[in-house]
């Protein structure tokens, strides 16, 4: 299930798994039901039990081959995701909070590949962006340190979702290629490398910025427009049948495994 990600930086959702001791108030374990345990934390959304195939069929040619072969998971138990990408404001929370070091530079894709670029941080990826976009510049451990802080802060259990958490969210009962059909045009429901990102216009945007950011050269470009040549605020789009914005499109969420070519 792959659709290209307009930014090669890095957000995430967050997982919250209950336990029996957990969840006291009535009716905040059902599905589709929103629940937020402090006033600067993510709201978020159950999700129900299930089971779905894992994976990207050879006719979804903006697939690789590590997301093969298609394969039965089963989800036993409900949790909850972030109903929209982690904000640059609600990050900014857990950086007051806990004097966290946030100067590690941003991958970037740049004319000869990916790169880190030490002078970008989440408080300025080289794009306009307000507390309500989402945080970008995040490395895996500052993601997995943001949940630690939240599970200390809230007294519950806050982690990154699984790969396969991620994608059964992201199908949201669907089979088809991408959650809206099969159509590489789902400018009403992602963020995503469309007419308006096509090469020339994000060269020349970047450009006047003074960024050396580049469209990678395997992207393709729907043809239709999404509104956005960088990222867009969360929840600018349609959301999936579970309520879920811009968990395809938009920036890239990291998960808690650790990858491998196996899938």
């Amino acid at each position: 299930m792959s659709l290209k990600n307009l930014q090669i930086s890095f957000l995430f959702y967050l997982l919250l798994v209950f336990s029996v001791n957990v969840g006291q108030t009535e009716g905040n374990s059902e599905t589709g039901s929103l629940l937020q345990d402090c006033e600067n934390c993510p709201l978020m959304v159950m999700i129900p039990p299930g089971s779905f195939v894992m994976g990207a069929p050879i006719s979804d040619t903006g697939s690789r081959d590590d997301e093969r072969p298609r394969h039965q998971v089963n989800i036993a138990y409900s949790f909850a995701v972030g109903k929209f990408e982690v904000t640059r404001g609600e990050y900014a929370q857990f950086v007051k909070g806990t004097a966290h070091d946030d100067t590690g530079g941003c991958n970037r894709a740049t004319a000869s590949g990916i790169e880190l670029i030490e002078n970008l941080s989440w408080r300025d990826p080289s794009y306009p962006v307000t507390d309500n976009h989402p945080v970008t510049c995040v490395s895996w451990n500052e993601a997995n340190a943001y949940t630690a802080w939240l599970s200390e802060k809230t007294g519950e259990d806050y982690r990154l979702l699984t790969e396969s958490e991620w994608e059964y969210s992201a199908r949201a009962g669907t089979t088809t290629i991408r959650y809206w059909g099969d159509s590489e045009e789902g400018c009403d429901f992602a963020n995503g490398a469309d007419l308006d990102i096509t090469p020339e216009s994000f060269l020349e945007e970047m450009q006047a910025r003074g960024s050396e950011l580049v469209l990678p050269e395997h992207w393709s470009v729907a043809n239709c427009h999404d509104g956005y040549v960088t990222a867009a605020p969360a929840g600018s789009f349609i959301p999936n049948a579970f309520g879920l914005y811009d968990i395809l499109g938009n920036v890239a969420e990291w998960v808690e495994d650790c990858w491998n070519n196996s899938y």
